[in-house]
């Protein structure tokens, strides 16, 4: 089931762009963010996981769709892990798939709260300001 979004086009097109850099910066030899911390790289994992999970929860309602999203999301994870280590320039490491498979957890508990109707209001918003 869908959100009630007039714009969901253009929500799911920048869902889907998001994949895709994630998936460009997960493959390429030095991806264009990198955290100056201990771990940092981590953090960037985890934090990348849940936005998509979160932002496509945006789009959809709870329910089935979640748990395919998030398996999707989890997919993609453990297949970008195993394609980095065929790069030579990149390696399969066991604590990015675990930031991953957290990372697409937490957004989707960030999905079932109050927050997920943040592209419904922001759409509301924005007609209000056409009239």
């Amino acid at each position: 089931m869908i959100r009630p979004l007039r714009l969901l086009r253009l929500w799911q097109f920048l869902g889907l762009l998001g994949v895709c850099v994630l998936i460009q910066q997960s493959l390429t030899p030095s991806p264009a963010v990198e955290v100056g911390l201990p771990g940092g790289d981590k953090l960037l994992h985890f934090s990348a996981y849940a936005f998509l999970m979160s932002w496509f929860g945006f789009i959809y309602l709870p329910g089935k769709t979640y748990l395919q999203i998030g398996a999707g999301l989890i997919l993609m994870g453990i297949t970008m892990e195993i394609l980095q280590e065929t790069t030579g320039y990149r390696s399969f490491e066991r604590n990015d798939l675990i930031c991953n498979l957290l990372g697409v957890v937490a957004g989707w508990f960030l999905a079932r709260t109050r927050l997920s109707m943040a592209l419904v209001h922001l759409e509301k918003a924005l007609a209000h300001l056409e009239r």
